[in-house]
């Protein structure tokens, strides 16, 4: 289930609290420090939730994803009218669902590409490859990327073309400003992906530009539903990196 960390939690806190070890927690959530801040949500791996004050199986649905009419179903003994704190709820097995898993690949040559994408694709739905980057006149730059098209379809995963805004010096802010505030430029963009991916075989493409500066918000959305709307009479596929925003300071997240 997913706790969410409130003020005055450390990690001993919460493991005492749900019977736990601090090494399971930081293990399940990556974590190298023990360091939390309140607000942060915690994947806590276990199959059983331990009733705090003022619980009901209402809040513990909230936290196991779990709906209150089936934790009531898998804990008989455990009614709404005798529940007390440090009891224990089985929390029921969720039903399997598929997930859609997208990994990007820089490609190096053609020899190793076909080799680790060979042995890559059965974990994988799409491979994303690295990368065509964009210029200020809306076209793109070349990339050797036909051996591994090739190698991604035998081995049943599509591939897909990655997009960047990357430049020498990094993502940059100001070519995607140019880029998206000139109808013709962006246009001229999107004829040149529609064309690339139908070139070299693609399944479709992944959208990796970052750093775009908050007044350009709407232009980027408009400029994905363009590139949508272009794309779906073919049956490509139109894919979004979003970088995190991890705090109130990266006016650009």
């Amino acid at each position: 289930f997913i706790y969410t960390v409130q003020p005055g939690d450390s990690l001993f806190v919460i493991g005492a609290r749900f019977g736990i070890s601090i090494d399971q927690i930081q293990l399940a959530n990556g974590l190298v420090e023990t360091n939390i801040v309140p607000g942060q949500a915690l994947l806590i791996p276990l199959y059983t939730y331990t009733v705090q004050q003022g619980d009901n199986y209402d809040s513990i649905a909230r936290w196991t994803f779990v709906s209150a009419e089936a934790l009531q179903k898998a804990n008989p003994s455990v009614t709404p009218a005798n529940m007390r704190p440090g009891m224990k709820v089985t929390i029921p097995e969720l039903p399997k669902k598929p997930i859609t898993a997208l990994g990007y690949y820089t490609l190096r040559n053609p020899g190793l590409d076909q080799e680790l994408i060979h042995n890559f694709a059965p974990y994988a739905t799409y491979l994303a490859f690295f990368e065509y980057h964009i210029s200020s006149d809306g076209s793109l730059s070349e990339l050797n990327d036909s051996p591994a098209v090739q190698t991604a379809w035998r081995r049943r995963v599509p591939p897909l073309m990655t997009v960047t805004n990357l430049t020498e010096t990094g993502f940059s802010p100001s070519l995607a400003h140019r880029v998206l505030n000139q109808p013709d430029v962006r246009n001229r963009l999107i004829d040149n992906i529609v064309q690339t991916i139908s070139r070299k075989g693609y399944a479709g493409v992944n959208i990796d530009f970052e750093q775009i500066v908050e007044e350009d918000r709407d232009l980027f959305s408009g400029f994905l539903r363009l590139l949508k709307e272009r794309l779906k009479p073919s049956g490509y596929v139109l894919t979004v990196a979003v970088p995190p925003k991890t705090n109130e300071n990266i006016a650009w997240l």
